[in-house]
C-alpha cells in the first residue's frame, strides 16, 4: 500500500468517526445499599442534586433511582475556566429478591446523600 492510500484510507476512517452520533452524558452515582431486619436502605452520593430532581419508579422487584444534576452557576453570566463536575441526567437501578410494588418507600436527604429505605409489605 503506497502513503497515498494510507492517508486516504485514515482520512476516511477520521471522517466516519467524526460522523458518529453522539451519546448523551450519562453520570452514575456511587451507591451503597443495606439490608436490615425490615428491609433495605439505599444510599446515593447525590451532591448538587436538588430532591425535586429527582425521580423513583418501581416495577416488580426492581428500583429506578434517576435524575439531573444542574451547573445553576452558569446561568449567573459568569465564564466557565474549568469543569471537573459532571452535571447530567443519572440512572440507577436495584433489583431486589421479592416484589417492591406495594412496599413503603421513603426517600430523605442528608449532607449531600440521597436514603432510600424500602420496607416489604410484611414488614410494616
Amino acid at each position: 500500500m503506497t502513503l497515498a492510500e494510507e492517508l486516504l484510507m485514515i482520512t476516511r476512517r477520521l471522517h466516519m468517526e467524526a460522523f458518529r452520533p453522539v451519546e448523551p452524558l450519562r453520570w452514575r452515582p456511587p451507591a451503597d445499599l443495606y439490608e436490615g431486619a425490615n428491609g433495605w436502605l439505599i444510599k446515593l452520593a447525590l451532591p448538587g442534586v436538588r430532591p425535586e430532581d429527582v425521580r423513583l419508579r418501581v416495577c416488580g422487584n426492581f428500583l429506578a433511582v434517576s435524575g439531573r444534576r444542574v451547573d445553576e452557576e452558569s446561568n449567573r453570566g459568569l465564564r466557565l475556566r474549568s469543569m471537573e463536575i459532571v452535571y447530567a441526567e443519572f440512572e440507577r437501578g436495584f433489583e431486589f429478591p421479592v416484589p417492591i410494588e406495594n412496599a413503603r418507600i421513603e426517600t430523605e436527604f442528608r449532607h449531600g446523600m440521597l436514603l432510600v429505605s424500602v420496607i416489604p409489605e410484611g414488614c410494616r
